[in-house]
């Protein structure tokens, strides 16, 4: 396939770009491909890397049973390989997981089987004790942790007409976790009750900060809310904005414009930061937008587009989010490599953020080329290093395979 300009210009040296990392080789994490295995890496949040200081350790599905179960796989930060993944589900069927890591090498996975929701501490010695979170018809789980080991799990609860966001605070003891306090729901509506997709965050201060996805309008609006603890959750505030698409008759539409899949990250001192895929541009598709927060995730600033101008033209899929001491990195697919080419499926960019405005787009290297990767999940780790994890196949019929590598910092982005 031709590669067009753009990807030239996009991996050129970091010396030119003021690119803040310079990366690793890409290693396999799970796969090859042609083992015929189907690796999804789709949870709330996008939670499936996570990183310590000294360790790295990755979460997702795959049907190499010939049912969907949750797995997981942890390295040394510096060792060439990961070894052979570990089994966490024990059901029939298990789905999107989210992963945190704690301390001193355990790390918290949790998940929907059979229709509840289901989480296991993980330590050097191997998984503990499954735990349930939540009885049946629960779903979409993602975490948050503080750095500190303390936790909260969120996910969508069903019910009569639609589901709700429920949240608890977790407590890891030893090898095993438990709820700390009885799940409650983050924002009770009874018109439209359709909540979906949540992510969160703790705040140097103790808040838990909640974004999810919201239908009480009609249609899918993003909202998030907070609290302290012990403390009822605030009315929910709105992260994106809404324009009122007319219809053919000229009247206003009860549709949205088209936003989903909101993930949160912090980077301390009160800097909170949203991303989602949002489809105010019908044209081109769903592209990534953001908000920022300085206030603790108590109220966002204005909607900020996160890809730059090369990537109008496509549609941008899976928007991760991460956050640290050198600032946020956003990251996504999208096939502007080869617009002209059918067979160009997506390829792995990102940007970063160190207050202000976003960084022009880099192709990550490695994670391009023929084919498709994509479904990106991204992780700073407390030394500023970047994981990333993604889907790699060679098209989207084929079975796929897990790739992941780190990029170690080099010098400030901004010089």
């Amino acid at each position: 396939m031709i590669r067009s300009l753009l990807s030239a210009a996009l991996l050129v040296p970091a010396a030119v770009l003021g690119q803040p990392w310079s990366f690793a080789d890409p290693i396999s994490v799970a796969g090859p491909p042609d083992s015929g295995d189907y690796h999804h890496l789709d949870g709330a949040g996008r939670r499936h890397i996570a990183a310590s200081q000294d360790q790295v350790a990755v979460a997702w599905e795959d049907d190499r049973t010939g049912s969907p179960q949750i797995y997981l796989a942890v390295k040394p930060d510096r060792a060439d390989g990961f070894p052979a993944a570990q089994r966490l589900s024990d059901g029939e069927e298990a789905y999107e997981p989210a992963l945190v890591a704690i301390d001193d090498g355990r790390w918290l996975a949790a998940w929907e089987q059979d229709g509840a929701i289901k989480a296991r501490l993980i330590d050097p010695s191997g998984p503990g004790p499954i735990a349930e979170l939540a009885a049946k018809d629960s779903g979409q789980v993602t975490l948050a942790n503080d750095g500190t080991g303390r936790l909260a799990a969120l996910w969508a609860r069903r019910q009569a007409g639609g589901q709700l966001i429920q949240a608890a605070e977790l407590r890891a003891n030893g090898r095993t976790v438990e709820l700390a306090e009885t799940p409650v729901a983050v924002a009770p509506v009874a018109d439209h009750p359709y909540q979906a997709y949540p992510s969160a965050i703790w705040t140097p201060d103790g808040r838990l900060v909640v974004a999810w996805e919201d239908r009480r309008a009609g249609h899918t609006r993003l909202l998030f809310s907070s609290r302290t603890r012990g403390q009822d959750f605030a009315p929910p505030g709105q992260l994106n904005a809404f324009r009122q698409p007319t219809s053919e008759d000229g009247k206003p539409s009860q549709l949205g414009t088209g936003a989903m899949r909101v993930v949160l990250a912090s980077a301390g001192e009160g800097l909170v930061r949203a991303v989602w895929l949002d489809k105010r541009n019908a044209s081109s598709g769903y592209a990534v937008w953001g908000a920022a927060s300085d206030d603790g995730g108590r109220s966002f600033g204005p909607n900020q587009i996160v890809q730059d101008q090369f990537g109008a033209d496509v549609a941008q899929w899976h928007a991760a989010l991460t956050g640290g001491s050198n600032g946020f990195v956003a990251a996504w697919d999208d096939p502007r490599e080869g617009w002209s080419d059918p067979d160009e499926t997506g390829d792995v960019l990102i940007s970063w953020n160190q207050g202000g405005d976003w960084s022009a787009d880099l192709v990550v290297p490695g994670a391009f080329g023929d084919g498709y990767q994509g479904s990106p999940a991204v992780a700073l780790d407390p030394k500023g290093v970047l994981h990333l994890v993604w889907i790699e196949r060679a098209d989207l019929r084929s079975p796929t395979s897990l790739r992941y590598l780190r990029a170690e910092p080099v010098g400030d982005p901004t010089d």
